[in-house]
């Protein structure tokens, strides 16, 4: 056996692009789809050459700790709750995701990848009810703000944030939900929190906002580990 360079590597992939086209990418240990209705063009090719949320996962990956009982919001299409779950065990991984066009997907991933952990169709929030959710082309860019022209209103049902949070008391929270992570963390009481993996989108809340969500984590006693930042992906923890 020999290893290959990541170049000899990269050309390899791009010549099983054009020929092979593959049913599946493994990403981090975890398989991934490539040829469901979900997954679309762009998003195809970032999985297969490994971009897809690898930045997350180096971080997710690098933290993580068989003790540690998980928050995802923002699940996707299940692949970090895959990675978590392979680690800690199904019962200490919850998965939240607003988008129920993605629901057969996640369970697609998850069963691929022999995981069941806890997967909810719900958003966080303030309270219970149900709230506006936008639906765009690529699902990744789905949010409870409107975006592109293209997006498509849905009502989806709301779950009270803290009340979640008080009834798995998770230890390590990761959230990606394309510029909703002020709200939520606005809102959202982390004592159970210790690691906490997040991406911010300073190109839908702008760089006074996204400074607010960092001046209110450290005020709640969490520090940036500079080692893991990843362009606009954080890991922060209580020393």
């Amino acid at each position: 056996m020999f290893k290959l360079s990541s170049k000899t590597e990269k050309r390899i992939k791009k010549v099983l692009w054009h020929i092979a086209k593959p049913d599946y990418a493994t990403n981090f240990g975890i398989r991934l789809p490539l040829n469901i209705p979900a997954i679309t063009p762009p998003i195809r090719k970032d999985i297969f050459f490994g971009g897809y949320e690898a930045k997350e996962a180096e971080l997710v990956q690098k933290n993580i700790v068989s003790g540690d009982v998980v928050m995802e919001i923002g699940a996707g299409i299940g692949f970090l709750s895959s990675l978590c779950a392979k680690v800690t065990g199904n019962e200490r991984v919850h998965a939240y995701e607003a988008n129920p066009q993605l629901m057969e997907t996640i369970q697609h991933v998850h069963k691929t990848n022999k995981v069941s952990p806890f997967v909810y169709n719900v958003l966080l929030g303030d309270g219970n009810g149900e709230r506006t959710f936008w639906l765009e082309p690529d699902y990744w860019a789905s949010s409870l703000i409107h975006g592109s022209e293209q997006a498509m209103p849905i009502q989806v049902r709301q779950i009270d944030l803290n009340a979640e949070i008080d009834r798995i008391k998770p230890t390590f929270m990761i959230i990606d939900i394309e510029g909703g992570e002020y709200e939520l963390l606005h809102l959202a009481n982390l004592d159970s929190v210790v690691k906490l993996c997040i991406e911010v989108h300073p190109h839908v809340l702008g760089n006074q906002r996204i400074s607010e969500i960092l001046g209110w984590l450290f005020d709640a006693g969490f520090a940036i580990d500079f080692s893991c930042i990843r362009k606009n992906v954080f890991y922060l923890y209580r020393p």
